[in-house]
C-alpha cells in the first residue's frame, strides 16, 4: 500500500487506503455483475471513455464516472454500433445544475442511454446508463 509522504501506517491515511482498496475490489465489473449491481466505469479522458464505454455490456446497467469537461463541446463518441452524442443542458427550473447526456445512436437495438445531473461547478460527474 502506498501512503502519502510522512503518513503513518496506523494513521487515518492507512484506514482510508484500506477502505478504498476494499471498495475498489467490491466494485469491479465482474463482482458487480455477479451481485446484480451496475458496474462502475471510471474514465479520465475521451480516449479512455471510448475504450471502456464502447466495450461495456449494453444489456446491463452501468454508472460512468468522468470529467464534466467531456460534455462541454458536444463531442461524439464513436463506438462500433455508431456515434454517441455527449452534451449538457442547463436545467430551466434549476439554473445551478447541468443535465448531462450520453445518447446512443438512433435506430440501434443494442444500446445504452445515459444521463445525470450535477452542479455547474462540479468537475467530475457520474451518469447512469441503462439498456434501451
Amino acid at each position: 500500500m502506498v501512503l502519502p509522504e510522512g503518513a503513518r501506517r496506523d494513521g487515518p491515511w492507512c484506514a482510508l487506503a484500506a477502505v478504498s482498496a476494499g471498495l475498489a475490489s467490491s466494485l469491479s465489473p465482474l463482482a458487480a455483475e455477479e451481485a446484480g449491481q451496475p458496474s462502475i466505469i471510471i474514465v479520465a479522458d475521451q480516449r479512455e471513455l471510448a475504450d471502456k464505454f464502447c466495450k461495456a455490456d449494453s444489456t446491463a446497467e452501468h454508472v460512468v464516472v468522468l470529467p464534466a469537461a467531456l460534455f462541454v463541446d458536444s463531442e461524439e463518441l464513436i463506438c462500433p454500433n455508431g456515434p454517441h452524442k455527449l452534451y449538457r443542458i442547463l436545467e430551466h427550473n434549476d439554473p445551478d445544475d447541468f443535465e448531462y447526456y450520453l445518447d446512443p445512436p438512433f435506430g440501434t437495438t443494442d444500446r445504452l442511454g445515459c444521463d445525470g445531473k450535477a452542479g455547474k461547478s462540479i468537475k467530475t460527474i457520474a451518469v447512469n446508463c441503462r439498456p434501451e
